[in-house]
């Protein structure tokens, strides 16, 4: 996966990493997956400055190797408890949809995948805004 393959852009007035996949993604390898997750967390120190902001991810075109589970929960979780409030999802195919809820059911955090970008952004401000608890979203 080269860094074109992950688009990552920061909105420090809404304190928000955009990531997205144009091009089609898959995270098949354990390298591969613990790169992504590298690069993610590069970008956050690098953009964010080491303030833990809120992720708002776009699962069109990236696929993760379900029989890689178990350490793409792990990668997540590191990942979260060092630079994420939280994160919110939305789209991708069903199959990505069920490895990231099977995910979080091991790291025991919620999913937060929602069907499209307004859902997943009207998430953020309610957190943001303390009329939804992040153990609230789904």
């Amino acid at each position: 996966m080269s860094s074109r393959e992950v688009q990552l852009a920061y909105d420090p007035n809404d304190n928000i990493i955009w990531m997205s996949f144009p091009t089609e993604v898959e995270l098949n390898t354990r390298q591969q997956i613990a790169e992504h997750f590298a690069r993610v967390i590069k970008f956050w120190r690098t953009r964010a400055g080491g303030k833990k902001t809120y992720f708002v991810v776009n699962f069109d075109n990236v696929t993760i190797n379900a029989g890689e589970l178990e350490f793409y929960a792990e990668q997540t979780k590191r990942a979260h408890e060092l630079c994420a409030i939280t994160s919110v999802r939305y789209g991708g195919n069903p199959l990505q949809r069920t490895v990231t809820r099977l995910a979080g059911m091991k790291i025991h955090m919620p999913s937060n995948i929602y069907e499209t970008r307004d859902e997943a952004v009207a998430v953020v401000r309610k957190l943001r805004a303390g009329e939804l608890a992040a153990a609230e979203a789904r």
